[in-house]
């Protein structure tokens, strides 16, 4: 344990804990075990590799790291699919009838506002905090910072802390994975620019969050954002696996495929 300023409060000459990047109860969700060799897969920008190794450094202070579990984790992972293949959210979602749907799609979206089972708070928390994670440490291999949230940095530490509400110049989704076959993969949280707007995307079991930061977010991003949008939107789709099958196909090309097939 070393001493240091601690990343969320700010606090100098605190003991600063091994924080990880994605919680130590992800990387649970995703060991095969009973496999020759249950290590999860970490999928990066430019490697796919198994590995019993859990990114972490000396971030956080103890209770900073007791507000990220007890404000968003805990509920977060309560409720994605486990390994024995239960998944609460989406058995939550399935009770309900779909807010909009349409026949020409398997898109499906449901207002959380209306649904009492749904912690809205705990699970836009829990999104932003990787992402913020993500944007606060160089976590790749290059050195290289996953997110680049610039000034929106700070917006997301004060509202982690408590001090603000979630960004306004931010749209998030959440989205939970119907029908894949790859829905226990996951990569630390990675994106680019998209015009004006900047577009992060995370994916974890069962579930998939995509973070758009910019001056002027679009309308059509803003309308299905899980925390302004109207209703608190959150979205069920199979599209999502195909999406996530290409980009884990570009970040780990052959690995990739090996990977996929361990995973399902």
């Amino acid at each position: 344990m070393s001493k240091g300023k601690c990343k969320l409060c700010l606090l100098d000459g605190m003991d600063l804990q091994e924080s990880h990047f994605l919680s130590a109860g992800i990387y649970r969700l995703l060991r095969g075990d009973g496999e020759a060799n249950p290590n999860p897969w970490v999928i990066m920008e430019k490697a796919a590799f198994q590995t019993s190794k859990q990114q972490k450094a000396p971030l956080l202070c103890s209770d900073c790291e007791q507000r990220l579990s007890r404000n968003g984790e805990n509920w977060a992972l309560r409720n994605c699919l486990k390994a024995d293949r239960s998944f609460p959210l989406a058995a939550t979602l399935a009770s309900q009838s779909p807010d909009l749907s349409s026949a020409q799609t398997t898109t499906k979206v449901y207002y959380a506002s209306g649904i009492s089972a749904i912690d809205v708070d705990a699970l836009s928390y829990f999104a932003a905090s990787i992402f913020w994670r993500g944007s606060i440490y160089p976590w790749n291999r290059d050195g290289s910072y996953p997110v680049n949230l610039g000034p929106f940095q700070e917006p997301f530490r004060t509202y982690l802390m408590g001090l603000a509400p979630f960004p306004k110049d931010s749209s998030l989704w959440v989205i939970v994975r119907e029908g894949g076959q790859i829905d226990r993969m996951t990569y630390a949280p990675l994106g680019k620019r998209e015009g004006k707007v900047h577009v992060y995307k995370f994916p974890m079991p069962g579930l998939g969050f995509s973070l758009t930061v910019s001056k002027n977010v679009p309308t059509n991003y803003r309308n299905l954002c899980f925390v302004h949008g109207n209703g608190n939107p959150i979205i069920a789709t199979t599209i999502l696996e195909d999406m996530l099958m290409r980009d884990a196909v570009r970040l780990g090309e052959k690995s990739l495929r090996k990977c996929a097939s361990m995973l399902i």
